[in-house]
């Protein structure tokens, strides 16, 4: 009996529906190629460009983004910016900064990732970052 509990819990669960990215990110070529591959490994993604953080707390709200990828290639202020835009308008969207390698923000600010990080690396941060409780989230 326990061990049939065990492997019931290890089996993966199935989702419903696709997770629901949105990627911030003004490299349109980035952009193209991620999202490319984030669909071909069962996300839903929608894109856009950097705007003000207010603007992208309301874009993944209307996309009912799981996860909001947000590119910090040119600067980290505005990252921050729409980091705690999410934490005020929209908690429910979990960011993921993607980081050039050797830069990023302080831990606690938001989970993060290396920009060009393999895609199977990026797939289990973005699977690690929806996991994660927002304690916030509960308001």
């Amino acid at each position: 009996m326990a061990s049939e509990a065990a492997a019931r819990s290890s089996a993966g669960v199935r989702r419903l529906h696709p997770m629901r990215l949105l990627l911030v990110s003004d490299d349109r070529s980035f952009c193209g190629v991620t999202s490319l591959l984030l669909e071909r490994n069962g996300f839903t993604v929608k894109t856009t460009g950097h705007a003000a953080p207010i603007r992208v707390a309301e874009l993944a709200r209307e996309h009912r983004a799981d996860v909001v990828l947000v590119d910090q290639a040119l600067s980290r202020p505005p990252a921050a910016r729409v980091v705690a835009a999410l934490d005020r308008l929209y908690p429910r969207g979990r960011p993921l900064l993607l980081c050039e390698e050797g830069d990023s923000l302080s831990p606690s600010v938001a989970d993060q990732i290396g920009r060009s990080s393999p895609i199977a690396t990026l797939r289990a941060a973005i699977e690690r970052c929806y996991a994660r409780a927002r304690p916030h989230a509960a308001h």
